[in-house]
């Protein structure tokens, strides 16, 4: 569009920089601002709300035999993670461990809109390299794992995925984190992504536990939905795919 065309100002529901944008008094324009207006009145309420540590259920059908000679390791893993985690919200100035995972941020303060955008796509990249850091964390086992078969390997697998379940969901974990993180000057938060690294092998062990047969594990976690309730298995689902 040539230079002289190009209009200096544009009404305010095509979502332009302020200093570019002027009030529509169009219906467009009315209904743009009260959409908006409830939107941002929820996002505040929204990122109020604290996950308080009763309101955590802990699923013991995640529980397999096994999983304790893991659990020690697991917990430091999780207190690093959480560390890091915690560092992320606090150089990007997000509120919640939900925003960051799942890449739907709200409380990021108020930039530009290409600053914006530039802060949440760094922020996702540096969660993803998190993740996949701890992912293959989780993967590594001792030297003695090679020499397994396929299910054996996976059975050490769904010990260690139980091991950092029950160190994020556990009621006795969780009191011991909100401590931990209290004592050194923190708000106690309850932040519960750290299990779901392993939420492929955390599907496998609820499947299981449903007494299903003829499931084939090799498939995604999305086409085991068919084999029981969907309410047992959607948090993992979520998480799976939200979080990759």
């Amino acid at each position: 569009m040539p230079f002289q065309l190009k209009p200096k100002l544009y009404p305010d529901f095509m979502g332009k920089e302020e200093y570019q944008s002027y009030k529509s008094s169009k219906i467009l324009g009315r209904l743009y601002r009260h959409i908006k207006d409830a939107y941002d009145d929820y996002i505040s309420e929204s990122s109020e709300l604290n996950l308080d540590a009763s309101d955590i259920n802990y699923d013991a059908d995640l529980e397999v035999t096994g999983s304790a000679e893991y659990i020690a390791d697991a917990w430091v893993k999780k207190c690093s993670y959480d560390g890091q985690l915690i560092g992320l919200l606090g150089q990007y100035k997000v509120k919640r461990e939900e925003e960051v995972v799942t890449g739907h941020i709200w409380s990021m303060p108020k930039y530009t809109s290409r600053k914006l955008g530039d802060l949440k796509e760094k922020l996702s990249h540096s969660y993803g390299a998190m993740r996949k850091e701890f992912r293959q964390i989780f993967e590594n086992m001792d030297s003695n794992f090679e020499q397994l078969n396929e299910d054996e390997k996976n059975e050490l697998y769904e010990r260690k995925a139980s091991a950092w379940y029950q160190v994020t969901y556990h009621p006795k974990w969780v009191k011991k984190t909100l401590e931990l993180q209290k004592s050194d000057g923190a708000d106690g938060v309850v932040m519960l992504s750290f299990a779901w690294i392993a939420a492929d092998y955390l599907a496998r062990i609820k499947v299981r536990c449903q007494g299903t047969g003829n499931v084939d594990f090799a498939k995604p976690v999305n086409s085991l939905v068919s084999t029981f309730r969907l309410s047992e298995l959607l948090p993992i689902i979520a998480m799976t795919y939200l979080i990759v």
